[in-house]
């Protein structure tokens, strides 16, 4: 990368000959020959890297780097010295200097620096421009949100960015969205958020679930042969998403519950108490509200999610917001295969609006990204849902109720079966152990069938032809 780099000392001899070694490298280097001159230049320029001599007259480099601290907080320092000392490197790294270089005459130590340096700009950079990403993609512009209904939702989201409680219980059908709202969650939080980090609670064994979240020291258990910090520390200073809750074992919850309580934990195998940052956002299709829930959740934690909880509407429930998420996911999907004037015909609302979603907005989303494949005009019609079967008018579905339509004589019993098979994944949100529990199988008996048939996590149906 190409660096603006300032160059301060005293020496003009120095000052000189490092500022052409680093212009050689196609850097914009500029010179000062006193800390008073180079503060009196950052008014007007803010460089990306600063060479600062710590023996200067008048106001030597400490004192230089205390204000350019305060200046500039962002711009590395390298503390450049003839005769160094520990104490004086102490002290400036102390400061906040990035390195502390001893002076040699061919400039030795000071390409290895500035390739440290560089290299460091560049991966700060990089993480500053994926926040920033992050930031715009999830913040509150992004949330579709005219009913009633899901308008308490927003309105209680941003009363809780602005509490930032230790925990938050978001409840829903599957497809609601309830991590897409975690996330905003988080990045609209202040102060500014740290990692977000998510876990699906019913993706391992109890056992190698309770080690992932924990962590665990050395010893803990055949095969940890070496201290490992879990995704409670991998989260401090953000947050920990843990979805479908109910699945973590009641063990693991008491020392959740603990964690969130004492705002410490411990790792598995390990007796000292690690302090902790993290916020924690669960969510679970169930609801506090009913009495078998008691079953599922260790009663501490279960009152905790009663203090800060929130209820996600089913699709059906938010008609409202049906017709503008729709054509939010048509310009998306219309963009990416370049068709980005995709429109609806007046079809296309009332069809989309008396359907029940029973996968709610995932079913939604994958409905409007096949019928935009499926279209060939610059306006999709109600036969660009039609064709795919994704929509009968005339048929009401209660919610969890799994629709196929097939031409007999035309798919195996084994092509059937896979139909089955993914229209009940689709159901489960991708969940295997979920829809091997809707099929009444076990889930390796789920798996040998999804490999049998070739089936993908990520497989759907996006046939255009009508039968």
């Amino acid at each position: 990368m190409r660096a603006i780099i300032y160059v301060t000392d005293d020496d003009q001899n120095v000052c000189s000959a490092l500022s052409r070694r680093l212009a050689r490298k196609g850097h914009l280097v500029r010179s000062f020959h006193s800390g008073v001159s180079l503060l009196e230049a950052l008014e007007y320029e803010i460089p990306d890297l600063l060479f600062l001599d710590l023996k200067m007259p008048e106001m030597d480099g400490l004192e230089t780097l205390r204000r350019v601290r305060q200046t500039i907080p962002n711009t590395l320092v390298v503390m450049l010295t003839a005769y160094g000392s520990v104490e004086d490197a102490v002290e400036a790294m102390r400061m906040g200097a990035y390195d502390f270089l001893i002076k040699s005459v061919d400039f030795s130590t000071v390409e290895p620096a500035l390739h440290r340096a560089l290299e460091f700009l560049e991966l700060k950079r990089q993480v500053e421009y994926t926040v920033m990403e992050k930031q715009r993609q999830f913040s509150w512009d992004h949330v579709i949100a005219v009913s009633p209904s899901m308008l308490t939702v927003i309105e209680s989201l941003k009363q809780l960015a602005r509490e930032s409680p230790s925990l938050v219980y978001l409840h829903g059908e599957v497809g609601t969205g309830k991590e897409f709202l975690a996330r905003i969650l988080h990045y609209n939080s202040r102060p500014q958020p740290g990692p977000f980090v998510a876990i699906r609670c019913t993706e391992q064994h109890s056992s190698k679930l309770e080690s992932q979240l924990l962590g665990y020291e050395r010893g803990a258990f055949s095969g940890a042969d070496q201290a490992t910090a879990g995704m409670i520390e991998h989260a401090d200073g953000g947050t920990l998403f843990l979805d479908e809750i109910e699945h973590l074992p009641i063990s693991a919850q008491e020392i959740l519950s603990e964690a969130i309580r004492t705002r410490t934990f411990s790792r598995m195998g390990g007796n000292d108490r690690i302090p902790i940052n993290t916020r924690f956002i669960a969510a679970s299709t169930l609801s506090t509200d009913h009495g078998e829930q008691e079953s599922r959740f260790h009663p501490e934690l279960l009152s905790l999610f009663r203090t800060h909880q929130i209820s996600i509407p089913p699709l059906r429930e938010r008609q409202a917001d049906i017709i503008p998420l729709a054509m939010k996911n048509m310009r998306t999907y219309g963009e990416e295969i370049g068709r980005p004037k995709l429109d609806m015909d007046a079809s296309v609302p009332p069809l989309l609006v008396q359907y029940r979603f029973p996968g709610n907005i995932r079913e939604l989303e994958a409905l409007i990204k096949r019928a935009v494949l499926c279209s060939q005009g610059p306006v999709l019609t109600a036969l660009d849902f039609y064709s795919q079967h994704a929509i009968d008018p005339n048929e009401q579905l209660p919610p969890n109720t799994i629709r196929l339509h097939f031409e007999l004589g035309r798919y195996s019993l084994s092509e059937i079966q896979g139909l089955v098979i993914q229209e009940v994944l689709r159901l489960s949100d991708q969940n295997k152990e979920q829809a091997a529990r809707y099929l009444h199988v076990s889930p390796q008996t789920l798996d040998e069938q999804i490999r049998a048939l070739g089936i993908t996590s990520q497989t759907t149906n996006t046939s255009c032809k009508p039968t």
